[in-house]
């Protein structure tokens, strides 16, 4: 079923407990746990956490929730594990384009002048432009509330300060 909400039942399989490679040959601490789900529209290698890993086991049943034929959703011997979908992928760029333009536009309208790009009261507005886009992003696709607080609280203090350095300055 590849609708919203859609869900299918798969086995899966145990992949390979991945450390990334350094620069000069080397290899760094950093380690990537991967599960095999077979499932009837496919198969799929997807990245989980270590506890999820370590609990599954190869022919363990798992619930896959799928989104327009993508992966969104993993549950495996009580363990979830959650996947953006290649739609909100491919939309994170285009937000952060709009993030330049914002703060871009935002010190135009306030100084315009090239020296002024660079002057303590310009600092906050990337900060401003970074919470705006957070903010958007999380308006399209969800996010934890605890997750919604901090980005307004952000949000809310680089306008403050932007605005407060702006008046002294």
């Amino acid at each position: 079923m590849n609708t919203a909400g859609g869900s299918s039942t798969g086995g899966v399989t145990a992949g390979g407990v991945t450390t990334a490679g350094g620069g000069g040959g080397g290899t760094t601490c950093t380690t990537y746990y991967d599960l095999k789900v077979q499932r009837p529209g496919g198969t799929s290698w997807l990245g989980v956490g270590s506890e999820t890993y370590n609990d599954a086991g190869k022919g363990d049943h798992a619930e896959v929730r799928l989104w327009r034929g993508d992966v969104v959703e993993l549950r495996v011997r009580g363990h979830i594990d959650t996947y953006a979908p290649s739609s909100q992928q491919a939309v994170f760029p285009w937000l952060a384009l709009g993030c330049l333009i914002l703060a871009a536009g935002a010190w135009a309208l306030l100084s315009g002048r090239l020296s002024g790009l660079f002057a303590f009261s310009s600092f906050g507005l990337p900060f401003v432009a970074v919470g705006v886009g957070w903010l958007g992003s999380m308006a399209l696709f969800g996010g934890h509330p605890a997750v919604w607080v901090f980005a307004m609280v952000w949000t809310g203090f680089a306008v403050f300060w932007t605005v407060s350095a702006w008046r002294d300055g």
